[in-house]
């Protein structure tokens, strides 16, 4: 019997990571625990947001994943992909 191993999350992005992935959601599958660092890498890899990346918040559930403890992800989850926010 195989183990599963990867889960399928839904990732949500806002304002600028919205124009620059070309879409509101997605669906992608990812280990059921990750580092922050690699969850970040694979996002801004697929979805093109690289010229962002340095300055991006990952939120799972609601709330802001820290950067240094590795992010526990189960099915049907989601990942919002927050980039930084200018107000006027």
């Amino acid at each position: 019997m195989e183990i599963e191993n990867d889960v399928t999350v839904k990732l949500l992005f806002f304002a600028r990571s919205k124009e620059l992935a070309g879409t509101r959601e997605s669906t992608i599958r990812l280990p059921t625990k990750i580092s922050y660092k690699k969850l970040l890498n694979i996002i801004s890899e697929n979805y093109n947001l690289q010229t962002i990346k340095d300055n991006i918040l990952l939120a799972k559930n609601e709330e802001v994943c820290e950067e240094e403890v590795d992010i526990e992800i189960k099915e049907r989850d989601s990942i919002a992909v927050i980039p930084p926010i200018s107000g006027g």
